[in-house]
């Protein structure tokens, strides 16, 4: 009996130390954030998520997403993806078994959701090679989080980004050293604290050689424009132009435009002087008018008269009519040719 008591106990003792299984345990994910508009794709850590029924929960206030897809699980690891709609904010990651619907640990707070970053401006759109000191200013969504600024394009080496000198959701300034930059262009570039880049507008480094124009008209206050773009009225000077070619015009009201293609070069000053002509009207001949007739009505009133009694003529001899003393002549005569013939 003693023997069997022994026996028992040391079987409750086994029991006792022997380990229970705890379940499914979390420990981390990675990565810790996503940008609305994508999915994104985590890996959870933890112990013993090889069961077959686990499930995966997030939670935000009262917003419960349950059904968070499973990509694979192991014993330590689950692959899922998190929805592109998921709201911005702070979300808490939950595994559970859908089974019997029990939780294991929550991480709460682990997962950012942020707006997705894009680029629609950036002012100016270029700078001059080798100039230290160029300040843009870059105009977009989800700008927030940006912690540097830099211009890109693969043929050249990567510039370092720039930390920006102000920062909003919408706005990004920054300064660029475009010292030994290549002619050519580029893309604006941002970086988040999380290493997420986004780059795509158009950023062009031009060259350092500058030089100036001048133009005076007469009549001055004359509109000026180079290379079709309005620049303001006469007398104006214009400096730090890349050197180069370009199509001037000065324009006046009543004036004939003035055109010309100018050379710019490095350190120098180009002047011209504007002698507008003035635009000369053809005179235009009036024709004639033709006078138009109107016809006039004219009321005539006959005057009613008294008819008079005219007597009968008497009778009067007739005189002998000259065109028959002619006829008996010529009669006569062709009678007196018929008579020789014979």
């Amino acid at each position: 009996m003693k023997t069997i008591n022994i026996a028992l106990s040391l079987l409750v003792l086994l029991l006792i130390a022997a380990p229970v299984a705890a379940g499914p345990s979390i420990s981390s994910i990675s990565p810790t954030y996503g940008y609305t508009g994508t999915p994104t794709t985590v890996t959870i850590s933890g112990t013993e998520l090889d069961v077959s029924s686990v499930g995966v929960k997030l939670m935000k206030g009262s917003t419960n997403i349950s059904d968070i897809p499973i990509v694979s699980n192991t014993a330590s690891t689950i692959v899922c993806t998190f929805p592109s709609d998921l709201a911005v904010g702070t979300w808490s990651l939950i595994v559970w078994n859908k089974t019997d619907s029990s939780e294991s640990n929550k991480l709460v707070d682990i997962f950012i959701e942020r707006e997705a970053i894009s680029l629609s401006s950036v002012s100016p759109a270029s700078g001059r090679t080798n100039n230290v000191s160029t300040k843009i200013s870059i105009v977009g969504e989800g700008l927030s989080h940006i912690s540097g600024v830099f211009i890109y394009n693969s043929a050249y080496s990567n510039s370092s980004a720039k930390t920006p000198t102000y920062v909003s959701a919408t706005r990004v300034n920054a300064t660029l050293d475009l010292t030994g930059k290549s002619l050519d262009t580029y893309q604006v570039c941002v970086v988040d604290n999380y290493n997420t880049q986004k780059c795509g507008l158009s950023f062009k480094v031009t060259s350092d050689a500058v030089g100036s124009i001048e133009v005076a008209s007469s009549p001055s206050g004359a509109t000026f424009y180079l290379d079709g773009e309005s620049k303001g009225t006469t007398p104006i000077t214009i400096n730090d132009l890349e050197a180069g070619v370009y199509k001037i015009m000065v324009k006046k009201d009543g004036y004939i435009d003035w055109n010309r293609a100018v050379t710019i070069k490095d350190g120098t000053t180009a002047s011209y002087t504007a002698n507008l002509e003035v635009k000369t009207t053809a005179t235009t001949a009036t024709p004639a008018s033709t006078p138009t007739t109107i016809p006039t009505s004219i009321k005539v009133t006959r005057k009613q008269t008294t008819a008079t009694a005219t007597p009968w003529p008497s009778d009067t001899p007739t005189p002998a009519s000259p065109v028959d003393a002619l006829v008996i002549v010529g009669g006569i005569g062709l009678a007196l040719v018929a008579l020789r013939r014979k």
